[in-house]
């Protein structure tokens, strides 16, 4: 989809869950192992809201940093934070547009695992959700925005001095281009564009409050550029895709970064 997940295939205690399976398998079946179901006799991972208040957040960063040596904390964190979203949206959108499929990601019903080096790996959930396909895109989607996504963006933001517009649009970028990715493979479903409609092209949502994830992008000589740059060539990396910065703000950051 959009980053690069652990390839492993999942393990037999991490089973894909609800409709997961016949979303994603073969080669993208590391994307629907992302959640998993809790098993109560032994709890996995650590309560959601706890890693985030707690040092295990900046434990984790910590770990991630020693993959890119020397790099910008805040580079590190914004970096970290897609991978985070990837690993929710991918499969949560997925499930929801396609099916129908509300997962418990209320914060206080999920914990959370990080891999061996301190990336995201897998959310913990209660149970697997249920099917509600009556529920319309603001039911479906407006809580897990509201809640879960609110929650991390405000972490990562006070902990590492990150804008909270930067870490919305990496949530949004994920979002679009996951709800994108399930037009082109599923077809013109009218769940899966109502979908995409309100959480990238609906300035403000029913509760009258602004929506963190609109507009992600924009078309530029008719090729699709973020609202805001993730800071990734601060890990001396090549720039994304769908990166913002013109020609001469590459070469600017280049010599900066030489």
């Amino acid at each position: 989809m959009t980053m690069s997940l652990p390839q492993q295939a999942p393990s037999p205690q991490h089973c894909l869950i609800g409709p997961l399976p016949q979303l994603f398998h073969g080669e993208l079946a590391a994307y629907g192992a992302a959640l998993a179901v809790a098993d109560t006799s032994a709890p996995v991972g650590t309560a959601l809201e706890a890693f985030l208040d707690g040092p295990q957040l900046a434990a984790a960063l910590a770990l991630f940093a020693l993959r890119f040596p020397g790099a910008h904390p805040k580079a590190l964190a914004s970096t970290w934070s897609k991978l985070y979203f990837n690993a929710l949206l991918v499969p949560v959108l997925a499930a929801s547009s396609a099916c129908g499929w509300c997962f418990p990601l209320a914060p206080g019903r999920v914990r959370f695992l990080a891999d061996t080096d301190g990336a995201p790996l897998r959310f913990v959930l209660e149970d697997a959700g249920a099917a509600h396909p009556a529920l319309d895109s603001a039911a479906r989607l407006q809580p897990l925005v509201r809640n879960h996504l609110t929650l991390v963006v405000d972490a990562l933001a006070t902990q590492y001095r990150l804008a909270p517009r930067l870490l919305w649009n990496n949530a949004a970028v994920i979002a679009e281009e996951t709800l994108l990715q399930c037009q082109l493979l599923m077809g013109a479903q009218p769940r899966i564009a109502a979908d995409l409609h309100f959480l990238c092209a609906t300035a403000q949502w029913p509760d009258q409050l602004a929506n963190p994830l609109h507009q992600p992008t924009r078309l530029v000589a008719n090729v699709r550029q973020r609202q805001l740059c993730c800071l990734r060539y601060r890990l001396r990396l090549d720039f994304c895709a769908d990166c913002p910065l013109d020609c001469r703000q590459r070469q600017a950051a280049q010599r900066k970064l030489a």
